[in-house]
């Protein structure tokens, strides 16, 4: 599926699934989704706020994320332009996750 960057302009980032992707692929039960990144399986939380107006998995005390688009040179965009990026559903509650 295709997923694309995000940030809250102050310094957390994360990836923004949208809502039609959130219906599709992911189960309102799941508390937490395990994100394959360069191999290595993170965990993120979902939020309430992923379920109502906000289809996207954040960053929390460890900036994964954040690292991730860094080394992507993409930490900034112009604005509605976020880059985009493959989000591979593994089965579960587990994906990975790829520049394009």
């Amino acid at each position: 599926m295709r997923a694309t960057a995000w940030s809250n302009g102050k310094n957390q980032y994360g990836i923004r699934v949208g809502m039609k992707n959130r219906r599709l692929h992911f189960l309102t039960e799941w508390e937490s989704i395990t994100v394959f990144i360069d191999g290595q399986p993170h965990k993120f939380k979902l939020t309430s706020g992923f379920w109502n107006q906000c289809p996207e998995f954040r960053d929390s005390s460890e900036p994964v994320i954040k690292s991730w688009l860094a080394r992507q040179e993409a930490l900034e965009w112009p604005k509605g332009k976020p880059p985009v990026f493959d989000l591979q559903p593994l089965g579960g509650n587990r994906f990975s996750l790829e520049k394009v």
